[in-house]
C-alpha cells in the first residue's frame, strides 16, 4: 500500500497538502527529518501514515495528555491501532496496553517525555522493534523557545540507548533560527532533511482592535456568533476568572482553564469543550498547545501576548479544518506594562530577559502597524510575500488614502535630531505633544524647537504618526530593554528638505470595530453558498453530535465542519456520492455514510 492509498482509505482525502508528501517520503526512506509546519498544515498525518506503513512500532512523544487522548481517539475511531500511556492510566489499563504493544497489535504509542525516565518503560521498549520516534512540539527542547520543557532534554540519550536506532522525526509549528538549531542538535538528528512549510494560513482573518471596551466587544461578538466554537485568551488567572464570570452571568455556556485549577477541573472543562458541550472557553496560555479540536471558529486575545511565536500558535488553533476562522487581538498599551512585569518577574537571566523584551517589542509593532497584518507575521518568520496587501486582514480591509505628510514627518525628525537619538518613543511623543513632564523639565526639553510642534494632535495620534514613520523607513528603533529612536538616511533627507513624505493614512471607519462584519472577505468556500447551505449544515451538525454522544468521542472526530459544509452543498444521497466528499475515508464511509445520506434525503423531503 502506498501513502496516498492510506490517505484516501483512512482519512478521506485524494491529495496531500503542501509539504506532506515530501516529509512522508523522507521518513519512508528511514531518514531523520525536522518539519516546521504551521498549525493546521496537517503535521499529524506526516508521521501517522508512515507509522501505519512501517513494520515496527512508532513512538510519539507529545507534551500534553489531552493532545495524546485527542489523537488516539481520532485514530481508534478509524480502527487504526493506537494507545497512549500516561499518568492518567490505571494500573490495569497500563497492563492491558503493554500487553497489546507486546503482541504487535498496536502501531502507534503516545507518551509524554517524562515517561522516558521510567525504568520499566525504558526496559520494555528496548525489547520492542521501534522503527520511528516522533517528537511533537519539538521546540520544547530549546530554552530559546517559548515553551521550554526540561523533559525533552532526555529524548536524545534515551534514543541513543536503544539497541537499534530508529528514524527520528521532529515537528513544530513555529521556530526561530536559534530554536531550529537547538532542535537539530539537542534531539540528535542525523543526516536530517529540514522542511519549512509556508506559514501563511489563508483561511484565517487577522484583526487588531485598539482601545475599545473589551468586555463589551467580547459580549457583542459572542452574541453574533452563538453556537460557534471559540477560545478567548487572557494574560492572567485573575482576568480569566473575572471574564469567565462575566460571560457566564450573561447566559452563555462557557468554561475556564488556567494553572490555578485542579487537574480534575481542567480535564473536565477541556473535555466539555472538545465534545462541544460548551462552545466557548476562557483561558490563559496554559491551555491549548497541540489542541487537536478542528472546528474552532475564532480565537480572541483579550490582551496582547508576550511574543509573535505564542500569538501565532494560539491564534492558529482557529480553522484547523480549513474552514474560515477569525483571529482577533484586543490591544491597549497598558498590555505592554503587564507583559514586561511578567517577563521581569519570571525570567532571571539578563540575556534571556533581553531576548524576551526584544520579542515583546516585535509583538507591539504587530499591534500598532497600519500595514498588512498577514505580511508582518510572514516576514517575522522569514518569509517574503510577493504582495504588499493580503486583502484578508483588518488592516487591509481599512480604506486608505495617500497624503503628503511631509510637515508631520519633518516635525518628528526635528525632535529626534534635537535629542541626539538618545531617547525612545515616549519621550519623543511627549516633546512633540508639549507635555510638561518631570523628565522633560529635568532635561530642559521644553526649550527644544520641536516642543509642542504637534500639540493640536492627541497623544495616541502622535504615537501612530511616529509608528508610521518607523514603518515607512524615516525613523529607526534600536533593540534592547530601552529602545531609542534615530533617523535613517531618508529621515535626514526629509529633515533637510530634500525629500517629501507620502504616506498611506487609514480612513476612520463609520462603524465601531465590534460591529464590523465577521469574516468579511472569507466565505466557507468560494463554491459554497453559506446562507443557502446553513439549514442543512445545522441538521448534519446535529446528527454528528448525536453520534458523538453515543460513541463518547468528540464530534470533529466523526467529520470536520469543512466536510459537513461540503455535504450540505453537494447533498449526497448515495454512498458513491458520499465517497467523493473530502474527509470521508473508506472506513468512515461504511460506518457513517448511510446515516448522513439518510439525513440529507430526509431534509430534502421536508423541503419539497
Amino acid at each position: 500500500m502506498q501513502p496516498l492509498d492510506v490517505l484516501k482509505q483512512y482519512f478521506g482525502y485524494s491529495s496531500f497538502r503542501p509539504g506532506q508528501k515530501e516529509v512522508i517520503a523522507t521518513l519512508m526512506e528511514h531518514r531523520d527529518c525536522l518539519a516546521i509546519m504551521p498549525t493546521g498544515a496537517g503535521k499529524s498525518l506526516c508521521f501517522q501514515i508512515p507509522g501505519l506503513l512501517m513494520s515496527g512500532l512508532t513512538l510519539v512523544i507529545s507534551p500534553l495528555i489531552s493532545l495524546m487522548k485527542d489523537q488516539v481517539d481520532a485514530l481508534l475511531a478509524q480502527h487504526i491501532p493506537a494507545v497512549f500511556i500516561n499518568s492518567q492510566c490505571t494500573l490495569e489499563e497500563s497492563r492491558q496496553r503493554f500487553s497489546e504493544i507486546r503482541s504487535g497489535r498496536v502501531r502507534l504509542v503516545y507518551i509524554s517525555p517524562e515517561r522516558l525516565q521510567n525504568e520499566f518503560f525504558t526496559s520494555f521498549m528496548q525489547s520492542m522493534p521501534i522503527d520511528m520516534v516522533v517528537i511533537d512540539e519539538a521546540h520544547c527542547v530549546s530554552q530559546w523557545g517559548h515553551d521550554f520543557r526540561p523533559g525533552y532534554c532526555a529524548i536524545r540519550p534515551w534514543i541513543e540507548a536503544l539497541p537499534r536506532r530508529p528514524v527520528v522525526a521532529a515537528f513544530t509549528a513555529t521556530a526561530t533560527q536559534k530554536v531550529k538549531e537547538d532542535m537539530m542538535t539537542l534531539l540528535g538528528l542525523k543526516d536530517e532533511r529540514v522542511f519549512i512549510g509556508g506559514f501563511d494560513r489563508p483561511n484565517l482573518y487577522f484583526r487588531v482592535v485598539r482601545d475599545v471596551d473589551r468586555d463589551s466587544f467580547v459580549l457583542s461578538y459572542l452574541a453574533r456568533n452563538k453556537g460557534d466554537s471559540g477560545i478567548i485568551y487572557a494574560a492572567t488567572r485573575k482576568e480569566v476568572d473575572r471574564l469567565y464570570k462575566e460571560i457566564k452571568a450573561r447566559g452563555y455556556a462557557v468554561g475556564r482553564y488556567h494553572a490555578g485549577m485542579t487537574d480534575g477541573a481542567r480535564k473536565k472543562v477541556q473535555e466539555q469543550f472538545t465534545f462541544d458541550k460548551i462552545p466557548v472557553i476562557v483561558a490563559t496560555n496554559a491551555f491549548g498547545m497541540g489542541i487537536d479540536k478542528s472546528n474552532v471558529r475564532y480565537v480572541i486575545h483579550y490582551q496582547m501576548p508576550k511574543n509573535i511565536e505564542s500569538y501565532y500558535q494560539e491564534a492558529g488553533r482557529a480553522g484547523r479544518d480549513g474552514a474560515p476562522g477569525e483571529c482577533i487581538l484586543l490591544y491597549n498599551r497598558r498590555d505592554i506594562m503587564i507583559q514586561k512585569f511578567l517577563i521581569e518577574n519570571s525570567v532571571h537571566s539578563p540575556e534571556q530577559q533581553a531576548k524576551e523584551l526584544r520579542m515583546l517589542n516585535a509583538m507591539v509593532e504587530y499591534c500598532e502597524t497600519r500595514h498588512c497584518l498577514r505580511r508582518y507575521i510572514l516576514q517575522y518568520f522569514g518569509e517574503k510575500p510577493s504582495w504588499d496587501r493580503c486583502e484578508n486582514c483588518g488592516n487591509c480591509d481599512q480604506e486608505v488614502v495617500k497624503e503628503d505628510t511631509t510637515q508631520i514627518v519633518r516635525s518628528i525628525c526635528v525632535c529626534i535630531d534635537e535629542v541626539k537619538g538618545r531617547f525612545g518613543m515616549t519621550m519623543v511623543c511627549d516633546i512633540l505633544k508639549g507635555s510638561m513632564t518631570a523628565r522633560i523639565r529635568h532635561y530642559g526639553f521644553q526649550r527644544c524647537t520641536s516642543f509642542g510642534m504637534l500639540s493640536n494632535y492627541t497623544a495616541r495620534e502622535i504615537r501612530d504618526m511616529v509608528r508610521q514613520s518607523l514603518e515607512d523607513g524615516f525613523v529607526q528603533q534600536s533593540e534592547g530593554q530601552y529602545p531609542v529612536l534615530s533617523l535613517t538616511a531618508d529621515g535626514r533627507d526629509v529633515l533637510k528638505g530634500r525629500k517629501r513624505a507620502i504616506q498611506e493614512i487609514a480612513v476612520a471607519a463609520e462603524k465601531e470595530p465590534a460591529a464590523r462584519p465577521v469574516r468579511k472577505k472569507k466565505a466557507v468556500s468560494e463554491s459554497i453558498d453559506e446562507e443557502a447551505c446553513r439549514p442543512l449544515f445545522e441538521v448534519l451538525r446535529s446528527v454528528r453530535m448525536d453520534l458523538a454522544k453515543k460513541e463518547h468521542i468528540p464530534p470533529f472526530v466523526i467529520f470536520s465542519d469543512a466536510t459537513l459544509w461540503e455535504m450540505a452543498a453537494s447533498r449526497p444521497v448515495s454512498e458513491e456520492a458520499m465517497a467523493r466528499i473530502k474527509g470521508v475515508g473508506e472506513f468512515k464511509l461504511h460506518k457513517y455514510g448511510w446515516i448522513f445520506c439518510q439525513a440529507v434525503q430526509n431534509f430534502q423531503t421536508t423541503q419539497e
